[in-house]
């Protein structure tokens, strides 16, 4: 009775180690959520557009079937989104009842959360309190990677990150013989493929790694141990009459979408695009890719984020892209060693019969390859070379550090320091991880914007309109963040708009397919622009950094700079010359000289502002401190400066392909 007692305390102790870990991983989860509640952050860009989709989920007109528009869809030459809706699902609640920047923090960081408790869990049921730490500690790492901002950060390559890391670790519980865990692996591994196509091969990968591994460990143990069969049989019948059910529920949405949707053919186009004749990554980048992350530092760390797939832009003749990455001649030998070192502790484990050591061998390197695979065929795309599409390699790059460290350690065996190292590891690294950082990528990397969209949707959200409004895209300038914040403000304030872009009709929804009858457009300035309200508009939101007095004396200083450039032109100072010879400005002295035949355009474009700023105009004395004054405030709007227009339609009937 005394051993019996010893047992039962000493088990209570290593739960609640693991449990104290587990909730100190969970504090910069915790922190970045509070940090990003009570109106302190509004999601931009596609966040916002994710955020109205969310929203829609508790309505019939607008009821998504389908994620996201894709980017794949420049490359496939027709309109794709990603396969299915299951981001905006587990949304929907947070954001209905808490709001859209307080419910999407909420909703993003209880996924994050939860594939964080999820890790420990199914480490601990394959490999005990080590396996439970050691996972623990891997996934605290990666969130450490991604930074406190990016555990709320609900752009769908982002947001994935975690999740997928869940879903390695159940493919190796079941590949281990835990087949009850794969509805998990299921709905996980669903939720990463439909928000993002770039995991279309991995996770097939993984769940078919996972049930061979699972069938031949099953095999083995009957084999070993026949009495062990009818209790395996019974679970393994309750575990296939659940995942087949559960994939149903999951992607009735899209599959219904598929059948009877206004597209009719999403998951069709998508898998008919797969293939085509576009320029792909290749062999030796995406052997330079993987080998930075798995292979060389800094690995997967917090810098490899933005360093290790540089943005490259796509070459004119269509196929060469130049990327700064390792060399070939490093990179190879480098991954060489890396599937060596697994095949050796691979073999190990054979011969010492540690059947989750060679499940998790075994799955590392199916991943390792289809992940070269992956990026071997992988569009490059007329953006060039991104690392979003990629973001699955991060929590493949986790795995593999953590099955060379785990499988280590058991084949050491009786290592009583490693289990505080693993504690010590969650706890300094979850610290370190507290402080705000936001990665330079995606919509939350225009953090200059947060403000300015926080004050245009609360503007917006207070026009009313009984008509339909049409949002007038044209003029907008490349990666702007404020036409979904307008829409999705449009649609907290009850107002039915519409869209007229092809792409953006797919964002937003058939139903909102402008039909050309709307009486209404809205439209958004940015800059010099937003200054002005045209004839026949009205201004029903506006934002600057500049006050109402400095901004009379930038409308009240442009005039004289309009008639002194009309009389004198353009006269460059000698250091000027060279800094437009140099590139500084995007320009020839030719296109300068050219824009400055226009005065008033080369005044309110803030060309001017910018060239007399840096010195590059030759001034007379007395209007050199005039001049310099109002181009500092001109320098100063800039994408601070927005407003928000409402005037009568004048797009026509929309023509949507």
């Amino acid at each position: 009775m005394t051993r019996l007692r010893e047992t039962a305390l000493a088990a209570r102790q290593r739960i609640s180690v693991e449990l104290l870990a587990v909730v100190i991983a969970l504090i910069p989860i915790a922190v970045a959520i509070a940090r990003r509640s009570g109106g302190r952050w509004i999601p931009l860009g596609d966040n916002a557009l994710i955020e109205l989709r969310s929203r829609d989920v508790f309505t019939l007109r607008h009821f998504p079937l389908l994620g996201t528009w894709s980017s794949a869809s420049l490359t496939a030459g027709t309109n794709l989104n990603h396969p299915g809706p299951l981001l905006f699902d587990l949304l929907a609640i947070p954001v209905r009842v808490f709001g859209g920047g307080t419910g999407v923090a909420l909703g993003v960081g209880l996924i994050n959360a939860v594939s964080v408790v999820g890790v420990a869990i199914v480490g601990h049921r394959v490999a005990g309190r080590t396996g439970a730490l050691a996972s623990l500690a891997i996934a605290t790492m990666l969130c450490y990677t991604l930074g406190s901002g990016m555990l709320t950060d609900p752009w769908n390559p982002h947001v994935l990150i975690l999740p997928f890391l869940f879903v390695v670790l159940c493919g190796w519980a079941v590949a281990s013989g835990h087949v009850t865990l794969l509805p998990w692996m299921l709905v996980a591994g669903s939720l990463c493929l439909q928000t993002h196509l770039g995991y279309l091969y991995v996770v097939p990968t993984t769940v078919v790694v996972a049930l061979a591994g699972a069938a031949t460990v099953l095999r083995r143990r009957w084999r070993l141990d026949p009495t062990t069969r009818g209790g395996d049989v019974r679970r393994l019948r309750r575990t296939t009459l659940v995942s087949p059910i559960t994939l149903v529920v999951l992607w009735v949405q899209p599959f219904g979408e598929q059948l009877f949707g206004p597209w009719k053919g999403n998951l069709a186009r998508i898998a008919g695009s797969a293939g085509g004749d576009s320029a792909t990554i290749g062999a030796p980048i995406g052997a330079r890719i993987t080998s930075s992350l798995v292979a060389l530092p800094p690995w997967w760390s917090r810098s490899s984020f933005m360093d290790a797939v540089p943005y490259t832009r796509f070459e004119a003749d269509g196929t060469t892209i130049v990327p700064d990455l390792p060399r070939l001649s490093i990179a190879a030998p480098a991954l060489m060693i890396v599937l060596v070192v697994l095949l050796v502790l691979g073999v190990l484990a054979y011969r010492r019969a540690d059947r989750p050591a060679v499940t998790m061998v075994g799955l590392s390197m199916a991943l390792l390859g289809v992940a070269l695979c992956s990026l071997t065929v992988m569009p490059i795309g007329p953006l060039g070379l991104t690392p979003h599409q990629m973001r699955w390699l991060w929590p493949i790059a986790a795995f593999v550090t953590g099955t060379v460290l785990l499988v280590g350690v058991r084949l050491l065996q009786r290592t009583r320091w490693v289990d505080p190292v693993l504690v010590g590891v969650v706890v300094v690294v979850a610290g370190l991880n507290v402080p705000a950082f936001v990665q330079a990528a995606g919509p939350d990397s225009f953090t200059y914007a947060n403000a300015v969209a926080r004050d245009l949707s609360r503007q917006v959200r207070n026009y009313r309109s009984t008509d339909p409004v049409v949002l007038d895209a044209r003029g907008l300038r490349y990666l702007e963040q404020y036409s979904a914040v307008v829409m999705s403000a449009l649609q907290q304030g009850g107002v039915d708009f519409r869209v007229v872009e092809a792409g953006l009709v797919r964002q937003v929804g058939n139903a909102r397919r402008a039909t050309g009858d709307e009486p209404i457009a809205v439209s958004i300035r940015e800059g010099r622009e937003a200054l002005d309200v045209p004839a026949g508009h009205d201004r029903i939101a506006f934002t600057s950094p500049l006050s109402t007095d400095e901004i009379d004396a930038v409308l009240a200083g442009e005039q004289p700079m309009i008639d002194w450039f009309a009389l004198n032109g353009l006269l460059v100072t000698e250091e000027g010359s060279a800094a437009i010879a140099d590139g500084r400005y995007g320009l020839t002295v030719d296109e300068i000289y050219d824009a400055s035949l226009d005065p008033v355009g080369f005044i309110r474009s803030g060309l001017a502002a910018v060239l007399i700023g840096d010195g590059v105009v030759e001034l007379d004395p007395d209007v050199r401190e005039a001049f310099t004054a109002t181009a500092t405030l001109v320098r100063q709007l800039g994408p601070t400066t927005v407003a928000v227009y409402t005037a009568p339609n004048d797009l026509g009937p929309g023509q949507i392909p």
